[in-house]
């Protein structure tokens, strides 16, 4: 038989899971908020545009979000337009494969990143807010070179 000091512990106990439960919910939470940040948007597409997310691939369409970490294909005669939170804005020809390795735009908190991998093919990169406000947090790589910007309009190929 449990007595009134027993429940008062039981009742802590179960307090402090609780707060215990909650805490874990909301960093997963947090997590999860975190990589689903829609970073841009398609504002084309034309032919065979897909998304690789982790190790998912999605076909796209016109309107649909791009997220931090996000691979973006093109296939033969396909290209798309690209529009970031900050502005820039940029466009992937055909055979095109680019990763949004990171993307910070956080003017309140002087927080900005840019950092794009083109692994192949040719995109045009026109610079948004993050490109004047702080170029030296630009950083386009290929498999051959690392490109910096200064607030620019450039193709790479």
């Amino acid at each position: 038989m449990l007595t009134v000091f027993d429940l008062n512990l039981c009742g802590e106990f179960m307090k402090n899971l609780i707060k215990i439960v909650l805490v874990f919910m909301a960093g997963c939470c947090a997590t999860a908020f975190a990589q689903d940040e829609k970073v841009a948007f398609f504002k084309k597409v034309a032919g065979d545009v897909s998304i690789k997310r982790g190790e998912t691939v999605v076909a796209t369409a016109g309107g649909d979000p791009i997220l931090k970490s996000d691979v973006l294909i093109t296939k033969a005669d396909s290209s798309a337009g690209i529009v970031f939170t900050d502005g820039t804005t940029m466009a992937i020809d055909q055979n095109t494969e680019c990763n949004i390795k990171d993307y910070i735009f956080e003017p309140e908190e002087n927080a900005y990143a840019f950092d794009l991998y083109l692994k192949k093919g040719k995109a045009i990169y026109n610079s948004g807010r993050i490109g004047k406000l702080a170029p030296e947090k630009v950083s386009l790589k290929t498999p051959n070179a690392i490109i910096g910007t200064r607030g620019t309009y450039f193709i790479i190929r």
